[in-house]
């Protein structure tokens, strides 16, 4: 499956009410709702199913930030790094950026995935992106 319809596809469901309220977690779907950036609280599952279907291991890895030691005070936020290039897919960074938030890569740590989360598996499903 080509990335940018990966993309494109996630992006769409972000807009859908009945996807944030089965997918983003109630703190997050709150702070989605007051801001209006229809992003807010899908990284972690957007990140995964874009893992999943596009590569893996072979071609991502995937990345997180945390409030661990405060150098990070924007909740826990998961992305994507190319590994040939170290290219950052954040396809969700505008939930950061368009409240003036700088994010703050560089002091995101490498974590791994092991079985496919549930969220995820909704996501792709209901995104029409199929089974994970």
């Amino acid at each position: 499956m080509e990335l940018e319809y990966i993309i494109a596809q996630l992006q769409k469901a972000f807009d859908i009410e009945n996807i944030k309220e089965e997918v983003v977690d109630s703190n997050w779907l709150a702070i989605n709702k007051e801001t209006g950036i229809n992003s807010t609280g899908f990284c972690f599952a957007a990140s995964e199913v874009i893992y999943r279907l596009s590569g893996g291991s072979n071609t991502w890895t995937v990345k997180r930030l945390s409030n661990i030691d405060n150098l990070w005070n924007g909740g826990t936020h998961y992305f994507l790094e190319r590994k040939s290039n170290k290219e950052i897919l954040d396809i969700t960074s505008d939930q950061y950026t368009k409240r003036g938030i700088t994010i703050p890569y560089e002091l995101s740590k490498g974590t791994g995935l092991r079985s496919v989360s549930k969220k995820a598996r909704l996501l792709a499903k209901l995104s029409g992106l199929g089974e994970l």
